[in-house]
C-alpha cells in the first residue's frame, strides 16, 4: 500500500527558513519538487496589482531565463487576468488542480497558455492561493509537462496540510519586508542629510549603520569599530559617548517604556563640531533586552546638515518655498508677518500653509510648530 504524502520536518523547517533567503522559499520549492516527484514549483508574490509583474520564484532551473524569461514575465503582467488557474482561486486557502478549471481544448487555445505555459513547458498544474492579513498575496504552484506527474486529490490534500504553515510563513516574510523597506527609507532619508545613523543592539554591538555612518567609520578619524563596538576617537568624547551608549543600555534593561534622549557636541580635536544624539528604543515587555535594536546613535558633522529650511524640506517633502515658510511659522511668525518676510501676500501664505498643514499632516499652526522643532531637534 502506497504510503500518503505528508509534509516532513525538514520540508517544513525550509518552509520556515524560507523569508530569511536571499532568494525567498528557494530551497523549501527545490525540497518540495523533490518530494512530490514533479519537474518544478513556483511562489508567485502579489497577484493583486493590474499591470504589475509579479515576483516568481522557482525550485529548479527552468527552460526560460535572461531577456526571454523577463519579456515573458512582462507579458504575464498585461494578462494574468487570463490565467485559468489563477482565476479559479478566490480565496485564502484554495487548491485547485489545472484541469478542474480548463479543458485540454480551451486551454491550448488560451493566450495565457502560449505566451506564459508553453515556454516554460507547462502542462499540468496544481495551485494554492494564500494571503496574510496585511495584504501580501501569492500562489503556490506544482507544474509537470505532458508526460510528468499527473497531480491528484492526493496532492490537494499534501497541499491542505501544508497551508497553515505556508500562511505563517508567508506572514513573517511579509513583516520581515515591511519593516526592512521602512527601514531602508528611514535610514536613506537621514542618508541624503548626511546624519549617520547608527543601530546598537542590547549587548553593546553595532548591528546596522547607513551610508553616511559608513563613511565616518571608513575615514577612521572619528568613529571606529572595536569588536563590534562602537567608539569615538579622541579621550574624553570617547568616555562621554560610551557613558552614554551605556546608560540608554540600562535604562532599556530595566525599565522598557522609560526615555533616555541625550545629546552632545564633541570637543576633542579629530571629531571637534561633531553633534551625537543617543537615544534608548523603547522595547515590548515580553522581548529579551539584549537582542535587536537597544539604541539609535546619530551623528551630524559640523555644517554638514545643510540649512534649517533644507533639513524641514527634506524630512517633511516639501518645496523649497513651502520649507522657507514652515521655517518662518516655527519661529512663531503670523501668517501676516511671514507675508511680509516673503514678500507674498497673506491670501498667498495663506494657501501655501494650508499646503503645508496637508503634507505634513497638522491642522494647526501650533501643531506644525511643535513637530518641525522636535523633529529638526532630534536629528539636525
Amino acid at each position: 500500500m502506497t504510503q500518503p504524502l505528508a509534509p516532513t520536518s525538514d520540508l517544513l523547517k525550509l518552509l520556515y527558513g524560507g523569508p530569511l533567503e536571499i532568494v525567498p522559499w528557494r530551497d523549501f520549492l527545490s525540497a518540495l519538487v523533490d518530494t512530490i516527484g514533479c519537474e518544478n514549483a513556483a511562489i508567485t508574490l502579489q497577484l493583486s496589482r493590474k499591470g504589475l509583474a509579479p515576483m516568481v520564484i522557482w525550485g529548479k532551473p527552468t527552460p526560460v531565463h535572461g531577456e526571454m524569461a523577463r519579456d515573458i514575465g512582462d507579458r504575464h503582467a498585461a494578462i494574468g487576468h487570463l490565467d485559468p488557474l489563477r482565476n479559479a482561486l478566490q480565496r485564502s486557502g484554495d487548491i485547485v488542480l489545472l484541469e478542474e478549471v480548463a479543458s485540454r481544448e480551451a486551454l491550448e487555445e488560451s493566450e495565457f497558455y502560449r505566451i506564459v505555459m508553453q515556454p516554460y513547458g507547462i502542462e499540468q498544474a496544481l495551485g494554492m492561493y494564500v494571503s496574510e492579513p496585511g495584504g501580501l498575496e501569492c500562489n503556490i504552484g506544482l507544474v509537470s509537462g505532458g508526460e510528468g506527474l499527473r497531480f491528484t486529490d492526493a496532492h490537494k490534500a499534501f497541499m491542505a496540510e501544508l497551508r497553515p504553515h505556508f500562511e505563517q510563513a508567508l506572514a513573517l516574510f511579509s513583516r520581515i519586508y515591511r519593516d526592512e523597506s521602512e527601514l531602508e527609507v528611514l535610514t536613506d532619508a537621514l542618508d541624503r542629510l548626511t546624519i549617520g545613523t547608527f543601530i546598537i543592539d542590547g549587548r553593546g554591538r553595532m548591528v546596522r549603520a547607513n551610508g553616511a555612518a559608513r563613511r565616518m567609520i571608513d575615514r577612521g578619524d572619528t568613529f571606529r569599530l572595536v569588536e563590534g563596538r562602537l567608539t569615538l576617537s579622541g579621550r574624553t568624547d570617547a568616555i562621554r559617548f560610551r557613558e552614554m551608549v551605556d546608560h540608554a543600555l540600562s535604562v532599556r534593561m530595566g525599565d522598557g517604556d522609560s526615555d533616555f534622549v541625550k545629546a552632545f557636541r564633541c570637543a576633542d580635536h579629530d571629531a571637534d563640531g561633531l553633534g551625537i544624539l543617543v537615544r534608548a528604543i523603547r522595547r515590548e515587555k515580553l522581548t529579551p533586552s539584549d537582542i535587536g535594536p537597544a539604541v539609535v546613535v546619530y551623528a551630524t558633522e559640523a555644517g554638514q546638515s545643510g540649512s534649517f529650511e533644507r533639513l524641514i524640506a527634506t524630512l517633511f517633502d516639501l518645496s523649497p518655498s513651502e520649507a522657507n515658510l514652515a521655517a518662518l511659522l516655527s519661529q512663531g511668525m503670523t501668517l501676516a508677518e511671514a507675508a511680509r518676510e516673503t514678500g507674498l501676500t497673506e491670501s498667498t501664505v495663506r494657501t501655501y500653509s494650508k499646503k503645508i498643514f496637508a503634507k505634513v499632516g497638522v491642522g494647526r499652526q501650533a501643531e506644525l510648530v511643535r513637530l518641525i522643532l522636535r523633529s529638526v531637534a532630534m536629528l539636525g
